[in-house]
């Protein structure tokens, strides 16, 4: 089973959900950088994942689709330590919720991959639920910038209640 986008959560969804850094790709990572020095990075979406290695910021965690604004781009980002889960456009699936959970219970801090059979993108939300005040989530605002999501119990809160507003059950 899977939790599915309603048409209402999708128009709130529009809006960034942490720290919208605007600019082209130079000056982004330039203001990027310094904001996730010291933090547990988790990356959302190809192309941020892969600026944030090209500008020397490893994520810890990768969640990638092969895809950039649904266009196939292939998997550009190498690492030996990659999980494939299924999850459908506007869903979030058990599959992809467990692998996001085994991530934060595993305690080696080496860099590991997502790869998503489908789309990535509401991977954000089961990302900042299990990370704790050491971790940043960053994904990209298409045609607008890199949004940072500095996980807090305010911030668990406001995606919980988003979830809540999903349809479907992800153990059901």
């Amino acid at each position: 089973m899977a939790l599915v986008l309603t048409e209402s959560l999708r128009l709130k969804l529009k809006s960034p959900m942490g720290l919208l850094i605007q600019g082209d790709e130079k000056s982004v990572m330039e203001r990027v950088l310094p904001l996730i020095e010291g933090k547990r990075v988790i990356s959302v979406g190809d192309v941020v994942s892969q600026n944030l290695i090209n500008y020397g910021a490893f994520p810890e965690l990768v969640i990638v689709d092969g895809r950039n604004l649904r266009v196939e781009i292939g998997d550009t980002i190498d690492c030996e330590d990659t999980t494939i889960v299924e999850n459908p456009q506007s869903e979030i699936t058990g599959e992809l919720w467990v692998a996001i959970e085994r991530f934060f219970k595993d305690k080696t801090k080496r860099f590991k991959k997502i790869l998503v059979e489908g789309e990535e993108d509401l991977a954000v939300m089961p990302a900042v639920l299990h990370g704790d005040g050491d971790t940043v989530v960053l994904y990209g605002q298409p045609g607008e910038g890199i949004v940072i999501i500095e996980v807090t119990e305010q911030k668990k809160k406001e995606i919980s209640d988003y979830l809540n507003e999903m349809e479907g059950d992800l153990w059901n």
